[in-house]
């Protein structure tokens, strides 16, 4: 009885304190939800994991919890262990009005299916969303479908992951990216002047920045120039580059605001008159090339579902009654973030609807083919995640585009895309039309088709070999075309590698490298070579100690970049056996602005190498690599580097070079040819 009286006698002691955490919490919440509904997730997020560690067991909270990770830069994977105890105890009778609610909601399992399905965990996004599915009320038909697009957007994503588009992605580099999120990326029609947006202290700051002789400039902030609010965040520049469109960003109400480049300085930046904007919210636009037509997104009566894309022309200065694009492009759900092309023919744009491979994904819509529909962009453009701002740049096949990276600075960082031909864009729509159609048996049968015949299974085959004799046999199926197409020059390039010589290397430098660099060569002296030992040529244009990425050199191709233990990386073009075509390639690089570019004679005709390996992201930095004797690498027109080392004249020499390289820890390494100009 005494120890009755004792447990009693404490807990009676400490009902003042759980009151008041409790009535503590029921504050956190507040702040907490009042932070979740204006989308300030990290600071709601901060509150309810102070709230769980006090009420472990509340499944509400971990519901929010998974939300606001859901809506995090890049930790969204941490969603699904709070959602996965969510849906534990989830209640038809939820309630979101009361503090004391422990019980999570039926959605919790839709944002399960969703936290999966950016993790793409794509056979547990399917069950969650059937889980969701089965407590929805049989008459709820917009819900119902809504969960029936996002499992069809799972099942269309196991077939586009099947075949990558040929995509190349550039990371603008540390001028414009650091460790802070970059986003909304918008650039002018010469591709010249870049804006963008940051997060800042309290919302967001907005830069700008532009292309000089051969890089960006440091960015300017412009935030106090334009005299935006917290959240307002870049929308799109005019082609001409003086015309900027902001958004404010607010649940309740946002709107299009603009602001003028005027004698070196932006405007102050002023709401756009009705009709663009409404008592509804208007969350993008963006200009066509000539300026006098606004492409904007819009919550309004007469739509086609929610956010719809809507067109207004200007005459005289006033904005005319906007006009719906209509049930091609528009959805039941979301559009979002239209751009136009340069030549005003393509609309760029993401949505929710279509043939979707989950969230939000980029499509492109032909105004002059309209029966071409609405057309996916394709994996790996379009992820499982959201993909939204996709911006075309001054040509068709190049744009910007914000995402998280292998190699970001820190969460989004700005990357210029050189996206898939228009021929590979339609194969893609026919795929996602095939899964549409629920042919998901015929559809990896058309991939596989188009496999063979396109340098990506090259890319995939080389990926995966092992061992040496199936790497050959490989690589003689997939790069077939290598013996009878002008491709394969590329592949001979890759493996651009110094070859050991008596003369300490010249090299080509940059200006601001001039005091650290060798003393630049324009040419190698015939008479320190002996007759007839100068067999193969490549031409050396540049050498650098801090690398940049190949996709740097707009305008040239078959180039590679190759480092040695000196701590240069030189960057070479055309390896040749003809002397005269390497003359007439220095003389085209000197005329392109490479001024310093000289020859480089080499011993032998390299006919092997070893790769290493190949990977998809871009060539920059080779010192990973330090534990092997030479590296080179080069990019091809697909998402994949190749690294190599070494150049062999024979076989024989290297098979043993790659046993040895394999000793390293490459042990996929394998030996390939290398196809030079004879």
């Amino acid at each position: 009885m005494r120890g009755i009286y004792l447990v009693i006698f404490v807990f009676l002691a400490y009902l003042p304190a759980i009151s008041q955490t409790l009535a503590k919490n029921d504050e956190l919440k507040f702040d907490a939800d009042y932070f979740l509904m204006r989308k300030e997730f990290e600071k709601s997020l901060d509150l309810y994991l102070t709230i769980l560690r006090s009420e472990p067991e509340n499944a509400d909270i971990k519901h929010r919890i998974g939300i606001c990770y859901l809506h995090s830069e890049d930790e969204k994977e941490k969603a699904i262990p709070y959602l996965e105890e969510a849906v534990k105890l989830v209640s038809t009778r939820y309630s979101t009005k009361s503090f004391k609610e422990f019980h999570a909601p039926i959605e919790a399992f839709f944002l399960l299916g969703s936290a999966y399905r950016v993790n793409n965990q794509l056979d547990e996004a399917i069950d969650a969303y059937k889980r969701y599915r089965e407590y929805l009320d049989p008459k709820d038909e917009y819900n119902l479908e809504a969960t029936d697009q996002y499992i069809r957007s799972c099942e269309l994503a196991r077939e586009l992951q099947k075949k990558p588009r040929p995509v190349t992605y550039t990371n603008l580099g540390g001028v414009i990216n650091n460790s802070l999120p970059n986003f909304n990326p918008v650039i002018s029609g010469n591709g010249r002047t870049l804006v963008y947006t940051t997060p800042a202290r309290q919302g967001y700051s907005i830069y700008m920045s532009t292309f000089g002789d051969s890089a960006w400039t440091e960015p300017r902030d412009i935030t106090t120039m334009l005299g935006t609010g917290k959240y307002m965040k870049t929308s799109s520049l005019s082609y001409n580059g003086i015309k900027l469109l902001l958004v404010q960003e607010d649940p309740e109400n946002s709107d299009i605001f603009i602001s003028h480049y005027l004698k070196g300085r932006w405007s102050k930046v002023e709401p756009l008159p009705k009709p663009i904007n409404s008592s509804g919210n208007e969350t993008h636009a963006s200009f066509s090339p000539d300026g006098k037509t606004l492409y904007f997104t819009s919550v309004r009566k007469g739509g086609e579902g929610d956010l719809d894309i809507y067109r207004s022309s200007q005459e005289e200065g006033i904005w005319g009654k906007p006009i719906n694009l209509g049930p091609d492009i528009n959805t039941p759900y979301n559009e979002e973030t239209p751009f136009v092309s340069g030549d005003g023919n393509l609309l760029y744009f993401s949505s929710e609807g279509h043939a979707s491979i989950g969230g939000y994904d980029v499509f492109r819509y032909d105004f002059s083919h309209p029966e071409k529909g609405a057309v996916n962009l394709g994996y790996p453009i379009n992820t499982t995640d959201n993909n939204l701002f996709y911006v075309p740049g001054g040509s068709d096949s190049t744009a910007y585009y914000a995402f998280a990276g292998p190699d970001s600075y820190g969460g989004r960082d700005i990357y210029a895309v050189n996206a898939p031909e228009e021929d590979e864009e339609e194969e893609a729509a026919a795929v996602a039309v095939a899964v549409e159609e629920e042919e998901e048996e015929e559809a990896p049968a058309v991939a596989v088709a188009v496999e063979e015949e396109e340098e990506e299974e090259e890319a995939a085959a080389v990926a995966v070999a092992v061992e040496e004799e199936e790497e050959e046999e490989a690589a003689a199926v997939a790069v077939a075309v290598e013996e009878e197409e002008e491709e394969e020059e590329a592949a001979a390039v890759a493996v651009v590698v110094e070859e050991k010589e008596e003369e300490a290397p010249a090299v080509a430098v940059t200006a601001e490298e001039e005091e650290e660099a060798p003393a630049v060569a324009v040419a190698v002296p015939e008479e320190k070579e002996e007759a007839g030992r100068a067999r193969s040529y490549a031409v050396q244009f540049m050498a650098l100690r801090n690398p940049v990425d190949l996709r740097f050199f707009r305008g040239l191709s078959d180039i590679a970049v190759s480092y040695r233990p000196d701590a240069w990386y030189r960057y070479t073009w055309l390896p040749t056996t003809d002397s005269m075509k390497a003359v007439n390639t220095r003389r085209y690089l000197a005329e392109n602005g490479y001024s310093d570019a000289f020859i480089r004679r080499k011993k032998i005709i390299p006919r092997y190498t070893v790769q290493v390996m190949a990977v998809p992201g871009p060539v920059t930095d080779l010192t990973k690599f330090s534990n092997l004797p030479d590296i080179s690498a080069m990019k091809w027109n697909d998402k994949f580097c190749r690294y190599t080392s070494g150049e062999y004249e024979n076989r024989e020499d290297a098979v043993s070079a790659m046993k040895k390289i394999r000793t390293y820890g490459y042990a996929r390494a394998f030996v390939r040819k290398i196809r030079i100009e004879d």
